[in-house]
């Protein structure tokens, strides 16, 4: 029987938000558990600090889920060092996310800041830029990312890959074997490849790789990409640690396919099983902008709705963030490095052997 909770309770004190005058090391560390004390989203990012940090210091397998354009806000730098520091064992992402972070690798490019309330657009495709939202880069600059760089990468593919079929992971590990050759080592695709982490994309002609791909004069002659083959890898991936003790957790920045691809695999684990207790993901955070109140799925909530259709697990720590994610990451995640100190690395449980998982 469930006891009922004493609303007196010490430790549910809300405290008012302060100042720290020292400045010191840990102070973002501190100003996290100053605001997992104090109320509303404030609150939940300190929540969703402590539960990020109890799976990394655990043994699940955690899954990231990078949705929207968060590499072209310059987001990128933040994935390959959770990734380097082994608190990525699975990525699912956009298109964008996982080829935009290209652009701050190439010579000669710039992305500049702009006033989004008082810039001319169409002064912007006159001069020759591309406008997200606040910030802009050449379009030439662009399109050379898109065929120059990705293009060539399926010529090569082509040239080298003998099946007629492929799955996303293991293309998106070959152009990641691919980048770190070409000098784009610091780029996701690469950082992950070395690092043995998954990447599973399901919208990936959503994105400059599509259009990669349509340039390719070769394009015909590479291998046809099986996006099915993915969903059953990432269900035996799911499948692997759920059946032990391990178990999976999830985090999701923003939402989109990428949460929805992390969930409703874990969930045919179950189907896998004969439809018999559920597998639910051990623990949970979102950080997002997504209302719950248009039945997206984006906006899906961990704690209530997800818990119905046995994504997540009753009584976990399953933390809804309602914020920008530009906001929320860089905070988290300079907490985590202050926490875990300089050159923490997750050495346990060991990375997965891609070589399996393919």
């Amino acid at each position: 029987m469930t006891r009922e909770p004493r609303f007196d309770d010490p430790s549910l004190v809300r405290e008012p938000m302060t100042v720290t005058e020292d400045g010191g090391r840990g102070s973002v560390l501190s100003l996290l558990g100053r605001m997992g004390k104090s109320a509303f989203q404030g609150r939940k990012l300190g929540e969703a600090f402590e539960a990020w940090k109890s799976m990394i210091e655990g043994d699940s397998l955690i899954c990231l889920g990078y949705a929207a354009s968060m590499s072209s806000a310059g987001m990128w730098p933040l994935i390959t060092w959770l990734v380097e520091r082994g608190y990525v064992d699975v990525l699912a992402s956009t298109s964008a996310n996982i080829t935009e972070d290209l652009l701050d690798m190439m010579d000669g490019t710039r992305v500049y800041r702009v006033d989004p309330e008082h810039v001319d657009d169409v002064a912007l495709a006159e001069k020759g830029y591309y406008r997200f939202y606040d910030h802009i880069v050449s379009s030439k600059k662009y399109d050379q990312m898109e065929t120059v760089v990705t293009g060539r990468f399926f010529d090569e593919l082509a040239d080298t890959w003998r099946k007629p079929t492929i799955p996303t992971v293991r293309l998106l590990f070959e152009l990641g074997n691919w980048l770190n050759a070409k000098g784009f080592e610091q780029s996701i695709l690469a950082t992950a490849a070395r690092a043995q982490v998954p990447v599973f994309c399901c919208g990936l002609p959503d994105g400059p790789i599509g259009e990669g791909y349509s340039t390719s004069p070769k394009a015909e002659q590479a291998p046809v990409v099986d996006f099915f083959k993915d969903y059953r890898i990432a269900t035996d991936i799911m499948d692997n640690a759920m059946m032990s003790t391990r178990g999976t957790s999830v985090i999701f920045l923003g939402g989109g396919v990428p949460k929805d691809f992390l969930q409703i695999t874990a969930t045919s684990v179950r189907t896998r099983h004969g439809n018999v207790d559920p597998t639910p993901h051990k623990a949970s955070v979102q950080i997002t902008t997504d209302n719950t109140v248009f039945g997206g799925l984006g906006g899906a909530t961990l704690a209530t709705e997800c818990i119905s259709w046995g994504k997540e697990a009753h009584g976990s720590a399953n933390v809804m963030c309602f914020a920008d994610v530009t906001i929320a990451l860089p905070i988290i995640c300079q907490g985590l490095a202050e926490h875990f100190g300089r050159g923490h690395r997750r050495e346990r449980p060991k990375p997965l052997k891609l070589s399996e998982v393919f």
